[in-house]
């Protein structure tokens, strides 16, 4: 694991907080059983993960993130709901970034990419609550599992491209399938990526801040993995008044 995202679990983030998963896709686990008398609602709060060491304030409002990296296609959408009403959240500005094939992060002294800003960026949710993004999967690097960071802002305003203001409602990082890893990481240019592939259950955030509720939903998008790659969709449940706990 890199010395920066060391120094943040060791300065006290590593406790498991609870948050909001949300049980709008038919979750039975979230509802209550037959004779049941207490009221359980259909969401609870998703849990929230570390924002790491790369996150970049770009603002940058754009679906296709990819730019130039080469890679697996991934076509994301996510759902952002109120997790006290599972009620579809319109206008939630989504941010997202995550590594190349290679385990780099754009816009990072440390990465020696200063002045890149790809596979960053922020997508407003429609009246559905779903953002959707252009990206491909990320690799992996040395202590941490495949994954993608998101924050979800609500209250700011857009103007130009760019979005300013508002609160962050929930910080958290999406998490891919190790089967999955494995075959992605069989192709051009994963296969160059020589640090040792970490599976979940080995990954730190994963296993102590509830992984298990940020799973990306994966399918193929087509035949040839490579070319046609996969569609992923996630639901987050947020408390629409409620400032995020993580981040540094």
């Amino acid at each position: 694991m890199r010395r920066r995202e060391m120094m943040a679990l060791s300065a006290g983030t590593l406790a498991s907080v609870a948050l909001y998963a949300c049980g709008a896709d038919g979750d039975e686990a979230t509802r209550p059983s037959a004779g049941a008398t207490a009221t359980v609602p259909d969401c609870v709060l998703t849990p929230e993960q570390d924002e790491g060491p790369f996150y970049i304030d770009l603002a940058r409002v754009r679906r296709d993130i990819v730019e130039d990296r080469p890679g697996v296609p991934l076509a994301l959408a996510l759902t952002v709901v109120d997790a006290s009403t599972c009620e579809p959240i319109h206008n939630a500005a989504v941010d997202i970034w995550h590594c190349d094939a290679l385990g780099v992060y754009s816009g990072e002294p440390s990465e020696g990419s200063v002045g890149e800003s790809y596979l960053r960026g922020i997508q407003f949710t429609d009246k559905d609550g779903q953002a959707e993004f252009v990206t491909i999967y990320p690799g992996q690097y040395p202590g941490r599992t495949t994954h993608i960071h998101i924050k979800v802002h609500l209250g700011g305003q857009r103007s130009n491209g760019t979005y300013s203001g508002g609160h962050v409602s929930h910080t958290g990082q999406l998490f891919t399938a190790d089967r999955d890893d494995a075959e992605v990481f069989a192709l051009a240019p994963y296969v160059r990526n020589t640090a040792e592939v970490t599976p979940r259950e080995s990954d730190l955030i994963f296993q102590s801040q509830g992984g298990s509720s940020s799973e990306l939903a994966l399918a193929r998008a087509g035949a040839d993995l490579a070319r046609d790659g996969f569609t992923a969709r996630a639901t987050l449940g947020v408390d629409p008044v409620r400032a995020s706990s993580k981040g540094f």
